[in-house]
């Protein structure tokens, strides 16, 4: 049933400095308010000038940016707060930039920023309003990750015969220039099915493949799959002859899924869920530590219901390394060779298929770097101590930084055999033993990625039209595709233009949380048919 207008709370606010704490304190509130028995999201309106509802707004409290300001001399909204009419564009880009830093207060360290601005034509000549207004944001502290090409296959018709009619417009995704190393974007909840995925491949295939363990501090040993095995819950396991007489039992990633396993955890004060890295953010006030949820443990040593796979064409067990896919390479780098690394054909011709030892699960390095710095705390004990007990050298220094691989340059999670020696020296509890230490086998081929290809930044999505009487409206497939991207599940998204509300209106049913920023009065009636639960109305003077 569609929600009445006087069912939402409306009430006037003036954006003063005695107001500001106060206003930030009650949007906190209602978000910590929100019950997670409704799929959709909760709605906050505020209608008035953008840099007044902005300064309302808590810090760091939003997850994802998504909108499109209006256009430069594109259409009159009749006040005097607006953007759009400046007489020059040079004016136009100042305002946004003014308004887009004020963003940055308000956008939490693994936010996103989506920003759809069209193009504007004057004295026949096309103005790079876009780009000039990236490249001036790039100057004000924000990172450019990618430049999306919105095409639009029902572009309205032109009658243009001295230039081609312009059928796309750019939408910039921008980062904290200081978070470029660490921001959240699930490209997985865009990815599309391939045509060419490789084929599944059976396991009694990998028998006699080279194996590589370089997860050994100064030294990298490798081996052979010299038997196969499949146990009742159907997991592969592996008997692994190395070079230095050892023989080991390993588990098998499966071939079709991505190389680590991707892990829950649970906070053990509030019982929430964490997914993701970002969501860590949403718990610094709780106390104690995370604990992962795991699968059971692989019992290698119960031989029961595990027996060796019966191959058609190959043995259960060999005794020697069997060829893995090596043949001469005769790709377009063959009279290039420095350059074969360049292709993955050319590496898996070079090469063969093989597999290496890795860490099974994926973990997140700033949860153990809290945790061990909390033991060594308790310890008393320093870095270099804890090399020169270890026998290494600037190594422990890394593992305390909450830092690590595309989130930053300096932090390291300790290998396997270190994690074992540093709980002798630092006494810590098994809460993480498994999470870090365990690994398994993973295929090294060239294949697609399990979930489906990266989307690319060219999208090709229809105009959307609207009934009602605001002008310019976002397709909502362009809004769906950049917020389940760019925010996290149970996330804020904002949008400072936010026009009819297609933000809000997306962001709802996609289970976020939405901020809709509006100037124009008039434009709240239209919101609020497309938004149903707005939590309230609230008018800036």
């Amino acid at each position: 049933m569609e929600r009445k207008y006087k069912e939402i709370k409306e009430r006037i606010v003036r954006s003063s400095k005695s107001n500001v704490v106060k206003e930030r304190l009650a949007l906190l509130e209602i978000y910590r308010s929100r019950t997670t028995e409704t799929k959709q999201g909760d709605v906050v309106v505020y209608i008035g000038d953008v840099n007044k509802a902005l300064s309302l707004l808590p810090e760091s409290f939003v997850d994802c940016v998504v909108t499109s300001p209006p256009y430069w001399k594109q259409r009159d909204y009749k006040s005097p707060q607006q953007i759009g009419q400046e007489n020059t564009y040079i004016e136009y880009v100042e305002k946004l930039v003014d308004v887009f830093n004020r963003i940055k207060r308000v956008l939490k360290p693994t936010g996103t920023f989506f920003l759809n601005v069209g193009y504007k034509y004057q004295n026949k000549e096309l103005l790079l309003i876009p780009e000039l207004l990236a490249c001036e944001l790039q100057k004000n502290g924000w990172t450019l990750l990618n430049k999306i090409i919105w095409q639009k296959p029902n572009a309205m018709p032109s009658s243009l015969d001295n230039r081609f009619s312009n059928v796309y417009e750019p939408v910039f995704l921008f980062v904290k220039k200081e978070s470029k190393y660490k921001y959240y974007l699930s490209i997985d909840e865009l990815r599309v099915p391939t045509r060419n995925f490789t084929r599944s491949k059976r396991p009694e295939e990998i028998l006699g493949f080279e194996v590589e363990n370089s997860f050994l501090r100064d030294k990298k040993i490798r081996g052979y799959v010299s038997k196969v095995f499949k146990s009742s819950r159907c997991n592969i396991f592996a008997q692994v002859d190395w070079e230095d007489g050892r023989k080991t039992m390993e588990e098998v990633n499966d071939f079709s899924k991505e190389s680590q396993i991707s892990v829950d955890l649970v906070c053990k004060d509030c019982g929430r869920i964490i997914k993701n890295e970002v969501d860590i953010s949403n718990h610094i006030n709780c106390e104690g530590f995370y604990r992962p949820i795991l699968p059971p443990i692989s019992d290698f040593n119960e031989k029961e219901g595990i027996s060796p796979l019966k191959a058609g064409l190959f043995p259960a067990t060999v005794s020697a390394p069997a060829q893995t896919g090596k043949r001469p390479y005769e790709g377009k780098f063959k009279l290039s060779p420095e350059n074969r690394g360049a292709s993955p054909g050319a590496r898996k011709s070079l090469f063969g298929e093989y597999l290496v030892v890795q860490r099974r699960y994926r973990v997140f390095q700033p949860i153990i770097a809290d945790y061990l710095r909390f033991w060594r705390k308790k310890r008393g004990i320093t870095t270099k101590e804890i090399d020169r007990l270890l026998g290494h050298k600037d190594t422990a220094g890394h593992w305390f930084r909450k830092d690590t691989g595309s989130w930053g340059r300096g932090g390291s999670i300790p290998l396997p055999e270190d994690w074992f020696k540093l709980k002798e020296i630092l006494k810590f509890d098994d809460i993480y033993d498994r999470w870090v230490t365990e690994t398994h086998l993973v295929l090294q081929t060239v294949k697609a990625h399990p979930k489906g290809k990266n989307p690319g930044d060219i999208w090709s999505i229809k105009l959307q039209p609207l009934s009602e009487a605001h002008f310019a409206t976002f397709p909502e497939e362009l809004v769906k595709r950049c917020v389940k991207a760019g925010c996290p599940e149970d996330g804020v998204v904002l949008d400072p233009f936010a026009g009819s509300g297609t933000t809000g209106k997306v962001a709802q049913k996609l289970g976020r949380d939405a901020i809709l920023i509006e100037l124009v009065s008039e434009y709240s009636n239209i919101i609020k048919k497309r938004c149903k639960n707005i939590k309230e109305v609230v008018y800036v003077e």
